[in-house]
């Protein structure tokens, strides 16, 4: 009876899981008259599935593209390009921000005509889709008839412009915000702050009327927007939206851009000081000496400069985060609300000179400012070197040594702000100010805050600027490290000797005995006696990562899958060549799977009917199954699923 019961489960989830695919693809085609064609790729997606669009992030997840299979007659122009607008939304398995489509995608790859003949272009299409709970990776072979052409002067298909748009625009409002803010900061340094009085007189002094010290005020404050604008467009000109993802990924920038905020942090800390050559101040000076409406802008260009030793970090931390955002327009939107911001209390004080009254004094308080700016950005310098570490795959720059050292950086911040720590231009305080000291308990409890994230904690709100949590985390009641660190550099090891098909890549987490085949899983399993976890999953795969990171990260699911089961962790998208007899030909689809991924996720959908993942199975010797399959589940349904499979193991065994 039990066996009919698990029979008749497995069949029900078999026939439920079969349903219509979560993206049906249309293809067309067009010649642009030039000798090269378009071939458009439209996908209806449904809800609540997306799929990520084609750009390729480092260590993120799969991104839709076309391989072409043994181009005779033309050759590709680029790689696939995303013909519709994706959006962005942040995927906290990967600790990064990723583009994807809803509802409807759609894609082109050009290729250029080397023969005027017909031409036949085959090729794969693969893409991932996801619903937040599990992962769908696909491969789908695609075939264009096209017909004879000649070479001739004709027009291009004309892509959508790549903006952000929903949480695109999101993103784009707080980056706007971000660098309003840091214009604002920029005010408050002690390059800028005690220049306010000298030069808002400039605005009422010659014995001009009220009207025409607004006037001035105006035209200076335009100036310095213009000013700031001018090289948020000088950035521009030299990227585009696929350089900003070179620069968002290639270590080059990375390390540019970590090595000018460590060397802004160490200035500001009082080592030395950075300056423009004074030449040029001192010729905006002579123009601003002049006097009338358009000395304001020499006297704005003359404040840009000689104020540049304090802004530099704003603009460089503006620019840096422009320019790894994919959109070539954000250096030009950023650097003008920054140059806004920063001009607005003088149009202000031009407007109101009288408020000037009850402003407060210059004094030691800048250079507190100034070192506390200098605490913020050698912490956000880490952000870049963990990229630059990813690109090369070292794994120095890891998750908990960037936990770490914020730890330390903000229990310092701490201890400077409560005057136990100084440095070489502080001034000697009686007692701590009332902002100080709260200051001084927020950075307190954003070290506390830290600490949990040593141990595996999330930490979400900081994802997009910490490493992969699979890269160094130890979990408390684990036993041990999650995969980035476990067996690092050495190949996983099953319960009964080295397994097939481990590499750097392929690895269960938290350094658990794992097997890559089958069929090597199950001869341990009845070597040991035990049952066998089928786990499907991808590297790409964001729903299996939080699966992992989640509910294997438990100690009672831990405990389990240590001592009770023998683990197959199958990747579907592993791309490793099979040997000729390895190879299967597909009862679905009558396809050679010559990889071990395709053949993997055959073995899924063949034996139970699901392509998604995460999937896992309990089976036994025979590969029966043993307890209902499931995929995103809460630990309670986890636990459940597993003491199920072992219960029915032993009834059936032992």
């Amino acid at each position: 009876m039990r066996k009919i019961l698990i029979t008749l489960t497995s069949l029900l989830f078999f026939a439920a899981s079969w349903a219509q695919p979560v993206a049906n693809w249309q293809f067309s085609q067009k010649d642009n008259g030039d000798g090269t064609i378009d071939l458009i790729f439209k996908s209806s997606i449904e809800a609540p599935w997306y799929m990520y669009n084609s750009d390729p992030v480092q260590n993120g997840p799969l991104p839709t593209s076309f391989e072409a299979v043994s181009p005779v007659g033309y050759e590709l122009v680029g790689k696939l390009k995303d013909l519709g607008t994706a959006k962005t939304k942040m995927d906290e398995a990967f600790g990064m921000e990723v583009k994807v489509f809803e509802n409807e995608a759609s894609f082109v790859q050009t290729i250029r005509r080397t023969s005027s003949d017909p031409i036949k272009v085959e090729g794969i299409l693969t893409y991932q889709t996801c619903n937040g709970g599990e992962c769908l990776m696909d491969e789908l072979d695609v075939k264009f008839d096209i017909s004879a052409g000649v070479v001739a002067e004709g027009t291009t298909i004309s892509l959508p412009a790549q903006d952000e748009q929903n949480g695109g625009s999101q993103g784009l409002l707080l980056f706007l915000l971000i660098a309003f803010a840091a214009g604002l900061g920029g005010v408050f340094t002690p390059c800028v702050f005690p220049m306010i009085p000298m030069t808002v007189s400039f605005f009422i002094s010659g014995g001009g009327s009220k009207r025409d010290g607004i006037l001035k005020g105006l035209v200076f404050g335009l100036s310095v927007t213009l000013i700031y604008t001018l090289v948020g467009v000088i950035v521009a000109l030299f990227q585009s939206t696929d350089a900003t993802d070179v620069l968002g990924t290639h270590w080059i920038p990375n390390i540019l851009f970590a090595t000018l905020f460590i060397i802004f942090a160490i200035s500001f800390f009082g080592a030395f000081e950075i300056t423009l050559p004074t030449g040029l101040a001192n010729k905006a000076d002579a123009k601003a000496d002049k006097g009338g409406i358009i000395a304001s802008f020499f006297v704005a260009l003359a404040m840009v400069i000689v104020s540049f030793s304090c802004t530099g970090p704003f603009v460089g931390s503006i620019l840096a985060a422009a320019v790894t955002g994919g959109l070539a327009a954000k250096p030009v939107l950023g650097m003008m609300f920054f140059g806004l911001a920063f001009s607005l209390p003088f149009v202000l004080f031009s407007f109101f000179p009288s408020l000037m009254k009850k402003m407060p004094k210059s004094g030691g308080w800048l250079n507190v400012v100034k070192v506390v700016f200098a605490f913020i950005l050698l912490g956000f310098s880490f952000k870049y070197l963990a990229s630059a570490d990813a690109y090369f795959g070292l794994g120095i720059i890891t998750r908990t040594l960037v936990i770490s050292i914020w730890i330390v950086l903000a229990i310092l911040l701490g201890v400077y702000l409560l005057g136990k720590l100084k440095t070489s231009h502080d001034s000697d305080i009686n007692h701590v100010s009332t902002f100080r000291l709260l200051f001084a308990i927020a950075s307190f409890s954003f070290a506390v805050y830290l600490v949990p994230g040593l141990f595996g904690a999330p930490l979400t709100p900081l994802s997009g600027l910490l490493p992969p949590a699979d890269e160094s985390t130890f979990s408390i009641g684990s036993g041990g490290y999650s995969e980035g660190t476990a067996l690092q550099g050495e190949p996983t090891q099953g319960l009964c000797g080295v397994a097939k098909y481990a590499n750097t890549k392929n690895r269960a987490p938290y350094g658990l005995p794992s097997y890559y085949d089958i069929a090597e899983a199950i001869a341990c399993a009845k070597e040991l006696n035990k049952p066998v976890l089928l786990s499907f999953k991808s590297h790409t795969c964001s729903a299996c990562k939080v699966m992992e990171a989640k509910i294997w990260s438990n100690p009672e699911v831990q405990a389990i899958l240590r001592d009770q089961v023998v683990i197959a962790s199958l990747y579907v998208d592993d791309r490793t060549e099979l040997p000729i007899e390895e190879q299967i030909t597909s009862t679905i689809d009558g396809k050679v799977k010559n990889t071990l991924g395709r053949k993997l996720r055959d073995y899924q959908l063949t034996k139970f009917g699901k392509a998604s993942q995460p999937l896992y199975v309990i089976v036994g010797h025979n590969e029966e199954v043993l307890s209902a399959p499931v995929g995103e589940s809460t630990l309670e349904e986890y636990l459940r699923f597993l003491n199920t499979g072992i219960e029915n193991y032993k009834k059936e065994y032992n």
